[in-house]
């Protein structure tokens, strides 16, 4: 009994440590760009503060600790290990998005855009930091909370995230959906000026459902560009035929 105990409080210390570093994560590149842009950036593809990138880095570092036994060692495995974990994320979330949520073409020794020698120095420079500095302290204090406590923290966040994750990926989702509602409207629009110019009866009513259908469109579009905004603040190297659509709907 003890020992299951034991193995189950071991979960949850790893999911703690994921949901630690997804938070670190979020703090890190929100603070990066907002310095950058002098505008505050909730970074991430969530809406609330995880970036659950980190958190899986930081379990691929945590579990590759055994055999990293010096510095030069934890570099080179955060610098080869992460990298291709960036590269497996920008490649998925192309692949079931069809978006680009960042591209690192204009950087030099990038592969495909998805990964770079700049950012692959980073996540080595994060993994011994992480390693020898960050990881040890999260441990213990970690471990000082008393486990009935640890279990509900961890259980309630993981819920957020879960909740968080699902309305992302709603509202993601919800984008493609107006962009169609637009279009529908836009043939609708051409099809009752097509009977404005045909017919020489109710005129007037036919121009009232054009005025109507003009301004389900304009409302539509001012929702979209709000909707994106974040997304597109929070990564602007992103390239997307979606949100460049889009962004002409900000200009007109």
């Amino acid at each position: 009994m003890q020992n299951n105990m034991e193995n189950f409080m071991k979960i949850i210390y790893i999911l703690d440590f994921f949901l630690v570093y997804s938070f670190a994560g979020w703090v890190l590149e929100s603070v990066y760009k907002t310095i950058c842009t002098k505008k505050f950036v909730n970074s991430g593809f969530l809406y609330g503060v995880f970036c659950p990138i980190y958190g899986i880095g930081a379990l691929i570092m945590y579990l590759f600790l055994s055999i990293c036994n010096n510095p030069i060692t934890v570099f080179l495995t955060g610098f080869v290990v992460l990298s291709v974990w960036e590269y497996i994320v920008s490649w998925g979330i192309e692949k079931i998005f069809h978006e680009t949520y960042w591209d690192y073409s204009n950087y030099k020794f990038n592969i495909n855009g998805r990964v770079c020698l700049l950012n692959s120095i980073f996540w080595g420079v994060l993994g011994v930091i992480f390693t020898y500095i960050v990881h040890p302290l999260v441990e213990i204090q970690i471990i000082k909370i008393n486990d009935i406590l640890l279990i509900v923290i961890t259980v309630t966040l993981l819920i957020i995230m879960l909740i968080d994750a699902i309305i992302s990926i709603i509202k993601l989702n919800d984008i493609s959906k107006k962009l169609e509602t637009i279009k529908e409207i836009r043939k609708e629009i051409k099809v009752k000026l097509q009977e404005l110019k045909a017919t020489k009866n109710a005129k007037e009513s036919i121009q009232l459902m054009i005025n109507d259908l003009k301004e389900k469109e304009i409302k539509l579009k001012e929702k979209l560009v709000k909707q994106t905004d974040r997304i597109r603040k929070a990564f602007p190297t992103m390239k997307s035929e979606t949100f460049k659509q889009i962004a002409k709907y900000r200009r007109k």
